[in-house]
């Protein structure tokens, strides 16, 4: 018998942060955020027209004595459409080019539903079975428990740099201490998103779920009343703003906790019922609230939307990254560009230029005590989208406005794609994150060293966030806990 399916299931993502989950991606959806089988109501489909969509594969494909497993990731919208994500099927068959065709036209899904409101953007994965000359078809949910546990392992190091030699003759001036599951009450070892706030608190989301480091000892907050079935709430960003107010995403509305207060916000009030992220200016007060449908600017309890209505030059409302410089410009990142507004509002999007932010979304920014500007940047449309190691890196833009750009090809960054960007005033240097290749710490003159689980006590090479607490000490929220950073 012949078997063109092949099925090998690689968990690539986490529920807070999903990703494509099976080895062969697909790149005609837009992913830059979704959830993974997520909501009280999970998505589904008619099952009627399900069994018409299989009914016609059959008609359609010559299976004979083929036998075999594929599995396929859809990504379902909130109006009904999907979209194939990716799938196990290395060989390239004939069937499963039908198969994906089938399920793209197919618009009878049902999404999934959270607070009784549609989940805009799910991930659900599918297993097509064929056997004794017949394919039959059906929803595989997700094992949540064995998902987070795939993470639960170091990750080691991909470094892509291999003309720059790390001496890392500073690595032995830090101290790490880790929190994770089995040495606190950290619920879970997968931290994406990690904050602090004015009293020394550490507020960081441990697989969807909100937790607070205070004095070296982790707690729960209380939980959310604003919604039923507390204990099943994931949360998906995070952010703290003036009043020590946490901000967070729980996928179809934004919640505050105050001083163990809890407030939902509606969309009338805010003007929108999710965010990708959360970013807080400690000089001016503005918490930045991004989101697929816009920019909100929360200061002294008013929020101001800015999209496309009121700013034509921005590329689009979905708004990844916003911050205001000391200058008072405002630097914005879209999935479709970026754009900067000055000080008289005058708007520059970069998107149609020369510029080195030309193909780029502003990600993270960090600013040091001479107005010299730091960026991270994502590639938001490559010319090979498999390749992993893109033209990405950090951005410089000098207090004379001269701008320099540093990859893996030009420097000592040992992957190009970071996660966040933070400048230490102390040490006056510059901390970057990625998500493959650990820490990198630039001396901003040429110096670059790497840390991660193979030559230091940090235990992954994945960094998904990372914050300063109010004494200047260095926290990393990473896929094997909390790292805090002191120098010794």
């Amino acid at each position: 018998m012949k078997n063109l399916f092949f099925c090998f299931l690689v968990f690539a993502a986490s529920v807070a942060s999903a990703q494509n989950l099976f080895p062969v991606k697909l790149e005609n959806c837009n992913t830059e955020s979704f959830c993974l089988d997520c909501g009280e109501i999970k998505s589904s489909y008619d099952e009627e027209k399900f069994d018409k969509l299989l009914g016609r594969l059959n008609k359609k494909l010559n299976l004979g004595k083929i036998e075999g497993t594929l599995k396929v990731q859809v990504l379902i919208e909130a109006n009904g459409r999907g979209c194939v994500l990716s799938h196990t099927d290395r060989s390239k068959a004939g069937i499963t080019d039908e198969i994906v065709k089938e399920l793209n036209k197919f618009k009878d899904w049902k999404p999934a539903y959270s607070e009784g409101k549609p989940v805009d953007r799910n991930s659900v994965n599918l297993i097509f079975t064929i056997k004794n000359g017949i394919l039959d078809g059906k929803i595989e949910r997700v094992d949540m428990e064995a998902f987070a546990k795939s993470f639960d392992h170091p990750k080691d190091p991909e470094i892509f740099n291999k003309n720059y030699t790390y001496s890392n003759q500073n690595l032995s001036r830090y101290q790490f201490t880790i929190w994770n599951s089995s040495n606190s009450e950290l619920p879970n070892n997968s931290v994406n998103h990690i904050v602090a706030d004015s009293k020394g608190n550490i507020i960081a989301i441990s697989d969807s779920e909100l937790i607070v480091l205070n004095k070296n000892v982790i707690k729960l907050p209380p939980p959310n009343p604003t919604i039923e079935e507390a204990k099943k709430r994931k949360y998906f960003a995070l952010g703290v703003d003036a009043q020590d107010k946490i901000w967070l995403d729980g996928l179809s509305s934004i919640f505050s906790l105050d001083n163990n207060n809890w407030k939902a916000y509606s969309t009338d009030e805010l003007g929108v019922d999710n965010a990708y992220g959360f970013e807080y200016n400690s000089v001016t007060g503005e918490l930045f609230i991004c989101s697929k449908d816009g920019l909100i600017i929360s200061k002294s309890n008013h929020f101001e939307m800015l999209d496309k209505s009121k700013i034509k030059e921005l590329p689009s409302n979905r708004v990844s990254f916003a911050m205001r410089d000391s200058r008072n410009r405002l630097w914005i990142g879209t999935y479709d560009g970026s754009v900067m507004i000055d000080n008289d509002g005058k708007v520059i999007s970069f998107k149609d230029t020369n510029h080195i932010l030309k193909d780029y979304c502003i990600t993270s920014m960090a600013e040091d005590e001479e107005g010299n500007l730091y960026f991270g940047l994502y590639e938001f449309n490559p010319a090979d989208r498999k390749i992993v190691n893109r033209n990405e890196g950090i951005a410089i833009c000098s207090k004379s406005g001269s701008w320099e750009h540093f990859t893996t090809e030009n420097s000592g960054m040992p992957f190009n794609h970071t996660t966040c960007v933070l400048y230490d005033k102390k040490e006056k240097i510059l901390w970057i994150s990625t998500d493959r290749a650990g820490l990198i710490r630039y001396d901003l003159n040429g110096g670059w060293e790497n840390y991660h689980n193979l030559n230091s006590d940090i235990p992954t090479s994945y960094i998904g966030d990372m914050c300063f607490d109010s004494f200047g000490n260095l926290y990393l929220a990473t896929r094997q806990g909390i790292v805090k950073v002191t120098s010794k």
